[in-house]
């Protein structure tokens, strides 16, 4: 039977243009598959050879929808292996043999399966970057733990602190509202903090008291560490704060033992700023206990410095005794 002729040009249908999101490997796949549908030997409705097949006729003559196989021409679909096998031998029977398509099977059978796996590789880069987008997820988790419990626990020290800073504010009180002891009926005179609690061992003055010093230490330390986590925090005001609320509220002891803590970790301004608070602020009495203790502690140099401070303080007894005189 004679083939149909038209005024269209042959296989028009056939010359897809591809996507730039196309993948190379798909690109190859769909510019085979263009030229091999054009080696297509289509009969029309009347059972007659047609050389100008229209794409609606391709599709039905390979038994696939028009619109699949615009897909697989424009490499936005991959056929499955028994399709582009059916797809391929039917060119090859119309052209008279595969020698006369210009692909072989194999070839064409491996660019399909190479566009699959591109398609499959791609899936995998996405699943891998899930995977990963995952783990940082959950690192950041972590990590926000870890926060939210350092947060607590430094929540718990910061309220103890304030706690032990209210007491020994409420004792100092305490001890500036206690009633004088007549002169007629005193024995030795009493000093700072004898109103603390009956526990304190008896040792004698001159080696100092054991439960005492063990308190001032653990004070010393505890608001050293404080005051140095505010210096690191670049807080100088807070840091002024603490060193004046502990010179207002701790005892000559503590004052003294925080003095020798903060000079052997290095913190030279900070001593320097305690001492001069301090020695401003407090009375005679509180001035001379702590910087005896200074003195037994072999830090003579602090010591004279809060009796130099002390003395040229205006209405301090010290500024009558002359700060020339003080021991070295």
């Amino acid at each position: 039977m004679a083939a149909h002729r038209n005024s269209r040009r042959a296989f028009a249908w056939t010359a897809k243009e591809l996507n730039e999101d196309v993948l190379p490997d798909r690109r190859l796949l769909a510019a085979a598959l263009q030229e091999v549908c054009r080696h297509l030997v289509v009969p029309d409705t009347e059972g007659q050879m047609t050389t100008h097949p229209t794409q609606a006729q391709a599709a039905a003559y390979l038994h696939v929808s028009e619109t699949t196989l615009t897909r697989y021409l424009q490499g936005q679909r991959v056929p499955p292996e028994k399709g582009a096998a059916a797809i391929f031998d039917t060119a090859c029977r119309d052209a008279g043999g595969s020698q006369n398509v210009g692909i072989t099977r194999e070839r064409f059978l491996e660019l399909r399966l190479r566009a699959e796996q591109e398609r499959c590789a791609n899936c995998s880069r996405l699943r891998e970057a899930a995977r990963a987008a995952g783990q940082k997820l959950r690192a950041l988790q972590d990590t926000t733990d870890r926060l939210e419990r350092t947060a607590a626990e430094q929540g718990r020290e910061l309220r103890k602190l304030r706690q032990h800073a209210a007491f020994l504010k409420k004792e100092a009180r305490s001890e500036k509202t206690a009633q004088p002891t007549p002169a007629g009926k005193a024995g030795p005179r009493k000093v700072r903090g004898a109103t603390r609690p009956a526990t304190v061992l008896p040792v004698p003055r001159r080696q100092g008291d054991r439960q005492q010093s063990k308190n001032g230490d653990l004070a010393a330390r505890s608001i050293g560490r404080r005051a140095e986590e505010l210096l690191h925090g670049g807080r100088p005001d807070s840091t002024l704060a603490l060193l004046r609320h502990t010179a207002e509220v701790c005892t000559p002891l503590e004052v003294a033992s925080l003095v020798a803590l903060l000079r052997t970790q290095g913190q030279d301004e900070l001593t320097d700023n305690l001492v001069h608070i301090f020695a401003r602020d407090r009375d005679d009495q509180d001035v001379m206990q702590a910087a005896l203790v200074l003195l037994e502690q072999r830090a003579t140099a602090d010591a004279e410095a809060l009796l130099r401070t002390a003395a040229a303080h205006l209405g301090s007894a010290l500024s009558r005794i002359g700060g020339s005189k003080l021991p070295r």
